[in-house]
């Protein structure tokens, strides 16, 4: 689930997208960056897949993330994640639990939105595999090899900027698609609270403090 939850968040806030050898395949990278990040805030919908062809595995699940500055909440799998900019929350409604601890630097470098866009620009070399008729399909290989991932796919719109799709291909045969179902800034203005789990609007949840 840790790993699920960095692919996500590194594909929605789209800094997968920051590498630095194929000029063209930047070029379209950094418009869509630089139109994300032109939002105050972002609601993101979409379908999280996990897919494993040799175990015939094909599962979709529908979520709904926010984004703003180092914040954000992502609602998949059951599972809420929150984190303020400085304390992560994971919420488990079913098991009326949650767990409330300080992120250690891997997972300050790895989940934090606003790190990301510069903290993988060294990281990945970039390939412009086809760019037709306003859709890019660009394909990322970590420079270092890479316990889990052996490359990601990024499909973009290239008329409005927009990141359709981001796969996560697994040396395991474990492969992680999310498809953004659409991308907008939300209807309302998001302050720091939103960003935290709110333990008396829970009374009856287990909160365990890991700090």
């Amino acid at each position: 689930m840790k790993y699920i939850l960095t692919f996500m968040v590194l594909a929605l806030c789209g800094s997968l997208a920051l590498a630095q050898t194929d000029a063209k395949a930047k070029a379209i990278l950094d418009k869509t960056v630089e139109h994300i990040k032109s939002y105050p805030a972002v609601e993101i919908v979409f379908d999280l897949s996990m897919i494993n062809k040799a175990e015939d595995i094909n599962e979709t699940h529908h979520g709904k993330a926010y984004m703003k500055d180092k914040m954000y909440r992502i609602d998949v799998m059951d599972v809420v994640n929150y984190f303020d900019g400085e304390v992560i929350y994971t919420y488990m409604p079913d098991q009326e639990e949650v767990n409330i601890k300080n992120p250690d630097e891997n997972e300050d470098e790895m989940l934090n939105p606003s790190i990301l866009f510069d903290i993988h620009n060294q990281k990945f070399t970039q390939k412009l595999v086809e760019d037709k008729d306003g859709k890019a399909y660009i394909e990322l290989t970590p420079k270092q090899t890479h316990k889990q991932i052996s490359k990601i796919g990024v499909w973009i719109n290239t008329k409005t900027n927009m990141v359709e799709k981001v796969t996560s291909f697994g040396k395991d045969g474990n492969d992680v698609v999310i498809t953004i179902k659409s991308l907008k800034k939300p209807e309302k203005e998001l302050d720091v609270t939103f960003f935290r789990f709110d333990k008396d609007a829970h009374p009856e949840v287990d909160v365990i403090d890991l700090r």
